[in-house]
């Protein structure tokens, strides 16, 4: 176990006038930079930071950071609920820190898959095939991960459209989705 005990502050947040609202912020007595890597790696959503180091994750409505020496969370409701939170982020570091040697490190900062860079090179033919109404529509979805690309059938078919086909193939694999 990586986390065994932490010190936890819980505040007001000052993010917004209009909404009371609690952050909460667990400070580690353990130097935890070793798993930020492993995060990345597992927790698709999130953005790794190299000059941080940093792990910025949502878990639900919460924005989280993973720091070296912190794990802090915001949007809480109560403060029981931002103990619950932050035992549950010690929870997933302490788990993925225990799989580390199932797990392939990535401490490449990776950026978000933007539905109008991939409605851009979609056929815009709007032809219902993959099961969506509009081609955007289908952009939208892939970005979120929520179809495949594999669903279009032009992009496959159309031979015109293989140079397409490959940006979006490469964008895909190089690029995660909206979440």
């Amino acid at each position: 176990m990586l986390i065994e005990s932490y010190d936890l502050k819980i505040e007001v947040s000052d993010h917004s006038a209009e909404v009371f609202e609690y952050e909460a912020i667990a400070h580690l007595p353990v130097d935890v930079r070793e798993v930020l890597p492993y995060l990345n790696a597992t927790l698709k959503s999130g953005t790794y930071y190299t000059d941080g180091p940093v792990f910025s994750w949502r878990l639900n409505d919460h924005k989280v950071g993973f720091w070296y020496d912190r794990i802090a969370a915001d949007h809480l409701d109560s403060r029981d609920q931002a103990k619950e939170v932050i035992d549950h982020l010690v929870k997933i570091v302490n788990d993925i820190w225990d799989k580390r040697e199932e797990i392939e490190p990535d401490t490449v900062t990776h950026k978000n898959l933007q539905p109008l860079e991939l409605y851009r090179l979609l056929p815009k033919t709007n032809c219902k095939l993959c099961g969506e109404s509009s081609c955007f529509n289908f952009g939208l979805k892939l970005a979120a991960g929520m179809t495949e690309l594999k669903e279009c059938r032009p992009l496959f078919e159309d031979i015109t459209l293989t140079d397409n086909l490959k940006q979006l193939e490469f964008l895909l694999s190089t690029k995660r989705p909206l979440l």
